[in-house]
C-alpha cells in the first residue's frame, strides 16, 4: 500500500512542479524576438581550446519594453563554455523599436570535441527578466536554435543585414 501511494505521489509532484515551473516563466515571444548566433572563431585558438562568441539580437520589440535582461546563458552541446558573466543588459527606447539592439559573451570549446563536431543544429537556452513601462518584471526562459558556424566576414555581414537598423 505504501509503495502505491509513493509511486502516485511522487509523479503527481514532479508534474506539479513542471507545471509551476511552465507558469512562472513569461512568454518572451509576446515581448520582444530574440536571435542567437554562435559564431567560432578558426583563427583565435591555443593547443587546448577554440574561443567564439554568441551574439544575442533583439531585431524587434514591443513598445512597452523597458529593458531586456538576460541573466543566464547554457548551450545543449556539453562542450561549449560559456564565459562568466553576471548580466547583459539591452536598454531600450520607446519609439525606436525598428532598431536593433546586440549584444555579445564569448565561449570557448575544446580541440577534441570541435575534431567531433558535426554541424548539427544545437540549441541555446537563455534565462533572463524582462522590465516594462511599467517596472513591472518578468521572467522568462527562452530556447533558440543555432548551427555552429565560422566567423567570417562575409558570415557576420549577412547577420547584420537581416536587420533594418542598428544600435549597439
Amino acid at each position: 500500500m505504501n509503495y502505491l501511494l509513493l509511486t502516485t505521489i511522487i509523479p503527481l509532484a514532479v508534474g506539479i512542479f513542471f507545471i509551476y515551473r511552465r507558469l512562472s516563466y513569461s512568454k518572451f515571444d509576446n515581448y520582444a524576438e530574440l536571435n542567437v548566433s554562435v559564431l567560432l572563431d578558426q583563427n583565435n585558438g591555443d593547443f587546448n581550446s577554440h574561443y567564439g562568441c554568441i551574439i544575442f539580437q533583439l531585431p524587434s520589440y514591443g513598445e512597452h519594453v523597458k529593458e531586456v535582461v538576460i541573466t543566464g546563458v547554457h548551450s545543449s552541446n556539453k562542450h561549449i563554455r560559456v564565459n562568466a558573466f553576471e548580466k547583459l543588459n539591452f536598454f531600450l527606447t520607446p519609439g525606436k523599436s525598428t532598431e536593433s539592439a546586440m549584444r555579445s559573451i564569448g565561449f570557448s570549446i575544446s580541440n577534441k570535441a570541435l575534431l567531433n563536431h558535426k554541424g548539427q543544429k544545437e540549441s541555446v537556452i537563455v534565462k533572463g527578466y524582462i522590465i516594462d513601462r511599467k517596472g513591472e518584471k518578468k521572467s522568462y526562459l527562452k530556447t533558440s536554435y543555432y548551427t555552429l558556424q565560422d566567423f567570417s566576414k562575409d558570415n557576420f555581414v549577412n547577420q547584420l543585414g537581416k536587420t533594418k537598423g542598428l544600435a549597439v
